[in-house]
């Protein structure tokens, strides 16, 4: 039920187009076409929720700073890969590509620090938040 319950809302998320930096989806479908599309997904929906409820499946619950580590942490790895030293398995890289590339992503790397310690902040903040609501 939760594949079930993803795809339908990828589906949903997908229906406007999406137009990223490296990848946008191609395609138009009318709207009228798309409304009713809406409707059936929101139907699908519902029943997944009957079928949650009558069954008492538990919902799954992820949690926020372990879902933004483990994003952080493939972000780092793509990062480092990208790094020329990285691609010469990809055969000799052009002394142009390393000038260009290199200090690009350096400075994603340097702002993906701040990332890291903006998550390193808000788990600290979120514990102090946590204390203070305890009863003594």
């Amino acid at each position: 039920m939760l594949v079930l319950e993803e795809d339908c809302r990828e589906i949903e998320r997908s229906l406007d187009g999406f137009h990223g930096i490296m990848y946008e989806h191609a395609g138009e479908i009318p709207e009228a076409n798309r409304e009713c599309i809406r409707a059936v997904l929101a139907k699908i929906l519902d029943n997944v929720a009957a079928i949650r409820l009558d069954l008492g499946l538990q919902k799954q619950v992820v949690d926020l700073e372990r879902l933004i580590g483990s994003r952080l942490s493939h972000i780092w790895v793509t990062l480092h890969e990208s790094r020329t030293e990285s691609l010469r398995g990809y055969g000799v890289v052009p002394e142009s590509l390393r000038q260009y590339l290199d200090p690009r992503v350096d400075e994603i790397l340097g702002l993906y620090m701040r990332l890291r310690e903006a998550l390193h902040e808000a788990r600290i903040e979120g514990k102090s938040a946590r204390a203070s609501n305890e009863v003594p």
